[in-house]
């Protein structure tokens, strides 16, 4: 049989005393709660917080001795003194990368020559206008195809140009025939819708503003709508 001293002590059993936590007893919690309640009423009240305190009202307004800014006109700063004449011209001839080309300077003239910039752009907008009337020319003229190639305005420019001249003064005449032409057919659609209300007897047709609209007069001085009138008098006399 093992000695009990050679046995492990976690394999003993725990039912002895010295296993056993002690319990308050209450004697002793009322002794600990009668001691808290009297360190608790003994204790100060807290003290209230202080009042912010107020500055006299001064009698006059006082600037401060110094200005939270430095002042903006202040001479350059730098090391070694002031620049001589020689240097600031060396400097202003100097191109320095990413600023603007010094004065007295080809690419300065170039940026800053008015007349530079107008040939510039007057040449660009008619370069644009002479294309664009090219373009619309060459597509909606039923003379294009007389135009010459653009080769002999290089080799033969003033022939070249005589051709161009001629072909537009067709182009013109065409084009002012068809307007002439579309005038002429509003004309006698007024003068026949005119001709129609007088024999029907409706009245007459109203314009802008309630005004009655303008006879159209013909060549010879007559009114086209009574030159109809007769015309359709005369038919139905035949």
């Amino acid at each position: 049989m093992a000695s009990p001293a050679s046995i492990p002590r976690f394999l003993l059993p725990q039912s002895g005393q010295i296993w056993r936590r002690a319990a308050p007893s209450p004697s002793a919690a009322a002794a600990v709660s009668r001691r808290v309640f009297a360190r608790l009423s003994s204790s100060k009240p807290s003290k209230a917080p202080p009042s912010p305190r107020v500055l006299a009202k001064p009698e006059r307004f006082t600037p401060p001795s110094h200005g939270s800014r430095l002042p903006k006109k202040t001479p350059p700063r730098h090391y070694g003194g002031e620049l001589s004449a020689e240097e600031v011209a060396a400097q202003a001839q100097r191109d320095y990368p990413g600023l603007p080309p010094p004065p007295n300077s080809r690419a300065h003239w170039f940026l800053h020559s008015r007349w530079i910039h107008v040939v510039i752009t007057v040449g660009t907008l008619s370069g644009l206008a002479i294309y664009t009337f090219a373009l619309s020319f060459s597509r909606t003229s039923p003379f294009a195809d007389m135009l010459p190639p653009a080769s002999d305005y290089l080799y033969h420019p003033i022939r070249s140009t005589a051709v161009l001249i001629e072909v537009l003064r067709l182009h013109e005449a065409h084009k002012s025939a068809r307007i002439s032409e579309k005038r002429k057919r509003n004309v006698d659609d007024v003068a026949k819708r005119a001709a129609y209300r007088k024999a029907h007897g409706l009245p007459e047709e109203m314009g802008l503003f309630n005004q009655p609209m303008a006879k159209i007069r013909d060549e010879d001085g007559e009114s086209g709508a009574a030159a109809a009138a007769e015309g359709s008098e005369k038919e139905k006399e035949q």
